[in-house]
């Protein structure tokens, strides 16, 4: 026994935590750990099941990639303008590329390889999102504004531009929101209002304008 200077015994003779004796086990408590286990497990599986269906997403757009480059490249611009109804200045956005140079190649001038990948894999997209149902005409829904706070802009367009397809996909799917998706792949988004909106001119054209209010 440990004893201070006033003679008042302290540590385990005075109480201490070796006195502690936790609460009896009980019905409730047993299903509290129960479903912790179980909720770990389904955050571990969750995550797993995610990152799978990630791989098999791509290479389910890499395979069918590879179906698309057998095409020529006036084939390819023709299925994605023609077929598709994709704007050429969009075509030329992803390509990274004037629209003049798509003219030659609608002609039969030469396009680089990684040009005809490009193309590929936009086209092997768009076949992605409406043989799985996701969205009826996917090019139109490409090139469109999605549903923001005003003086926000953001087209699935420009998340593929930036490497998103997983985050674009999941939009699709309508696994998660617009403001989701920008929260993951743009932190920051919130702090990029414009002062300018997009819209269609008389001439079917994006043009950019600014706001009313």
């Amino acid at each position: 026994m440990t004893v201070t200077a006033g003679g008042q015994p302290t540590g385990t003779s005075a109480g201490g935590v070796s006195d502690y004796a936790p609460s009896p086990p009980n019905e409730t408590r047993a299903l509290s750990l129960r479903t912790d286990y179980l909720r770990t497990t389904a955050d571990v599986l969750g995550n797993e099941v995610q990152e799978l269906h990630g791989e098999v997403r791509e290479h389910d757009l890499t395979d069918r990639t590879l179906e698309k480059t057998k095409k020529s490249v006036a084939g390819l611009l023709e299925e994605l303008a023609g077929d598709r109804g994709m704007g050429w200045s969009d075509i030329a956005e992803v390509l990274g590329v004037s629209v003049s140079a798509i003219r030659k190649w609608r002609k039969g001038g030469d396009a680089s390889p990684e040009s005809r990948s490009k193309l590929s894999r936009i086209a092997a997209l768009l076949d992605v999102l409406e043989e799985k149902g996701l969205i009826e005409e996917p090019a139109g829904w490409m090139e469109m504004d999605l549903p923001l706070e005003a003086g926000y802009f953001i087209r699935p367009l420009d998340l593929y531009l930036e490497g998103h397809v997983a985050a674009l996909l999941d939009l699709a799917e309508q696994r998660q929101s617009v403001a989701q998706v920008l929260d993951h792949v743009r932190p920051n988004w919130r702090d990029s209002r414009s002062d300018f909106e997009v819209f269609l001119d008389v001439d079917g054209e994006r043009s950019i304008r600014q706001r009313d209010e």
